[in-house]
């Protein structure tokens, strides 16, 4: 199973907002930052939940930019800015 320290390095590598995974893991926000931070222990089932949303949010990503870049928009790094 994923530690807390994977978790924030997955989230942020996959560039997944905290508030999302938080929303679909079902968990409040606040509590997400205190478990990666280290500053709270998360229950096996917390974790549990965690990862799972971590591994569908990153798998959904990947499908929308392999969508997208088969229509010719870009994807990767934000080109808004």
């Amino acid at each position: 199973m994923t530690t807390p320290k994977e978790l924030r390095s997955k989230r942020a590598a996959a560039e997944i907002p905290a508030t999302l995974l938080a929303i679909r893991a079902k968990i409040n926000r606040s509590r997400l930052s205190s478990i990666e931070r280290g500053y709270i222990q998360p229950s096996e089932d917390e974790l549990q939940r965690l990862t799972d949303a971590l591994e569908q949010l990153t798998a959904a990503k990947s499908l929308i930019d392999r969508v997208a870049a088969s229509v010719g928009w870009p994807t990767g790094a934000r080109h808004d800015r």
